[in-house]
């Protein structure tokens, strides 16, 4: 878990540096997506579960988007669908630390 909070850090101090570098609408959309991955990521050092699932909601529909991106020429965008597809990895590995390798689940 501790990767994807590194990862969604990295993530929001780029979107704080786009929000700097952008102007008009589009700098606080930057910002607005940039704090929602600061509070993201202070959700997931808390243990909060909710966070856990928000986050794996947002950052399913960030992938999507930048693969879209992706196909349609913006590289960069790819960097963006790695970074989410590795955060996405980490915190699917959380739901199956609870169960033992070899143990039966009894309904």
């Amino acid at each position: 878990m501790k990767l994807s909070i590194y990862l969604l850090f990295l993530q929001a101090f780029f979107l704080l540096y786009y929000f700097i570098k952008a102007s008009g609408v589009s700098a606080y959309t930057y910002l607005a997506f940039g704090v929602l991955n600061f509070v993201l990521a202070w959700g997931l050092i808390r243990g909060e579960r909710r966070a856990v699932k928000a986050t794996l909601i947002y950052k399913g529909i960030d992938l999507f988007f930048s693969i879209l991106m992706l196909m349609a020429g913006s590289l960069g965008a790819g960097i963006s669908a790695l970074i989410d597809f590795v955060i996405i990895h980490d915190l699917v590995g959380l739901f199956g630390q609870g169960k033992e390798e070899g143990e039966v689940v009894e309904e």
